[in-house]
């Protein structure tokens, strides 16, 4: 038993308080003043700031040269951080589709509504694979070039990627007629992906902010943004706050001249919009649309994010071993009884959202975690 309780330890991220209460929920009393001002349909694609680290269970790799003392040189609030805003996005489009995929329910889909599913996740699969290869090849190591940490995110991704693969077959390699028929895969992939990205936050952010200037980190992130693929980058800037001001600024925090916004970067917006967030409008509405404009995709707002099971999403482990539970569980049947999806309208009026009430069937049927 002891031997068990040290592994649990050591799979437990280092926070301070490793209940991680609050980490993957939204929380508008306590969430920052932009993320409280979103309206109900957008509620619950953010997560609220991390949770300080144990600062004790990382070691610079040069105390003398790389002090974990550039703290003090920046202004930028975290909730502003780039890492959050890129996992933002990527929440974002993953919550909106299981929305949509729930609304549409048991409805006999027609030729050009599962095309358009399919053509949507295409997209959204390369943006996920690309951005953790992104992390895996340039962020963790340049960030470890200065502070060791333990947590191993590329285990975390290979992990992800096993429930990628199932979603990719459920959607690409075989035939679905009903959006219901997707429900359950998605929702365990959605389950697994928030806690990872949480996760991340919660060690990188302070992290980089301990060990780098801003002009130090913002450099980096400049180059990434500019290696970006063109889907990756759109939903980046039409996911941002602010709208063209917003993603102006943006893009000049991180190296951009002012004027680029009208040669090149706007038109990678414009793409995202036509060629991905049109086709949930267009499931949205029930016909093929062709979305440009940001008022042409109000009716969007409309969606109420499902709620995530909270004993998961709180639970004191590793994203991975969350991933690792979900996928065994897709793969015996029981993630269809445990997803409590079937027929449930989300909770309230799209203000209550991802792990702020848990379902009366959470405690009969989640996974219960070692302590």
């Amino acid at each position: 038993a002891d031997a068990g309780q040290a592994m649990d330890r050591e799979r437990r991220p280092p926070f301070r308080d490793d209940s991680v209460r609050g980490m993957h929920a939204y929380d508008p009393q306590a969430s920052p003043t932009e993320m409280r001002r979103l309206s109900g349909g957008l509620a619950g694609l953010y997560t609220e700031p991390a949770l300080a680290l144990d600062f004790q269970a990382y070691r610079p790799r040069d105390v003398l040269a790389f002090p974990a003392d550039k703290d003090r040189t920046w202004r930028l609030p975290t909730e502003l951080d780039p890492v959050r805003l890129m996992h933002n996005a990527i929440r974002a489009e993953v919550t909106k589709l299981e929305a949509l995929l729930f609304k549409l329910g048991d409805d006999k889909l027609s030729r050009w509504q599962i095309q358009c599913i399919k053509d949507w996740w295409v997209g959204h699969r390369d943006h996920v694979v690309y951005h953790h290869a992104m992390e895996d090849a340039v962020l963790h190591p340049f960030v470890r070039s200065r502070v060791s940490y333990p947590a191993d995110f590329r285990a975390s991704h290979d992990q992800l990627n096993f429930l990628l693969r199932a979603v990719d077959r459920a959607i690409c390699n075989r035939t679905f007629n009903r959006a219901s028929e997707l429900a359950p895969v998605w929702h365990g992939y959605r389950t697994s992906l928030y806690p990872l990205l949480a996760e991340e936050e919660a060690i990188l952010i302070p992290l980089t902010r301990a060990y780098f200037t801003p002009e130090e980190y913002g450099a980096k992130i400049g180059e990434i943004l500019r290696s970006a693929p063109k889907l990756a980058l759109g939903s980046l800037l039409h996911h941002l706050q602010g709208g063209k001001e917003g993603a102006m600024s943006f893009l000049v925090r991180y190296g951009y001249e002012w004027m680029a916004w009208y040669r090149s970067v706007h038109a990678t917006r414009t793409h995202y919009r036509e060629h991905a967030e049109s086709k949930l409008a267009s499931l949205l509405v029930g016909a093929p649309v062709v979305c440009r404009h940001k008022d042409d995709l109000r009716i969007m707002k409309t969606l109420r994010p499902l709620e995530l099971n909270r004993r998961l999403m709180l639970a004191p482990v590793a994203s991975s071993e969350v991933s690792a539970m979900v996928f065994s569980q897709m793969a015996t049947g029981r993630w269809l009884l445990d997803v409590g999806w079937g027929g449930r309208a989300p909770a309230g009026d799209g203000t209550e959202t991802d792990g702020e009430r848990e379902r009366g069937d959470a405690s009969s049927h989640s996974h219960s975690h070692p302590h």
